[in-house]
């Protein structure tokens, strides 16, 4: 995982590849900002985004999520959340993995558990090892959140 300002993430040498670079080059250019709510390419299936409009929910609600074939920057443009990130180990799988829509769901008590607020500006990078479970409610209040999530093809 990496957390940063979006204008500020650097992907480490050994990861970058021509996604990243796409990726961080239209999120660094705030082509973010007039995005349609829905899915849009960037390139194709290698680098595309999803603008959401969601809210938070208490953290019973939540689920741990993973993904095979795509890395998630995760920023929240309006409002805020908190994700929690674990390693796969001490959790077990309660859906399993859809290439379709590659993700897989999975629950348990993770160790070791790190947990972020993510608030604009900073954004999320959350790699396949990265188990995360987004959309926690702050302060277990729910709101309203306007979220974008670029997918980049590993």
């Amino acid at each position: 995982m990496i957390c940063a300002a979006y204008k500020d993430i650097i992907i480490p040498k050994k990861q970058m590849n021509q996604n990243w670079e796409k990726a961080l080059a239209w999120l660094k250019a705030d082509s973010w900002k007039d995005l349609p709510v829905g899915r849009t390419e960037i390139d194709g299936a290698k680098v595309y985004v999803l603008r959401q409009l969601t809210a938070s929910k208490p953290l019973s609600e939540c689920r741990y999520e993973s993904h095979r074939v795509y890395a998630d920057i995760q920023m929240d443009v309006k409002g805020s959340e908190i994700i929690r990130v674990c390693l796969r180990d001490s959790l077990k799988i309660t859906e399993a993995y859809s290439a379709e829509k590659d993700i897989d769901f999975l629950e348990g008590e993770a160790d070791p558990l790190h947990q972020i607020v993510l608030a604009f500006p900073l954004a999320a990078v959350l790699f396949p090892w990265d188990v995360h479970k987004p959309l926690i409610a702050v302060n277990e209040k729910p709101a309203e959140i306007e979220k974008i999530v670029v997918k980049v093809a590993l």
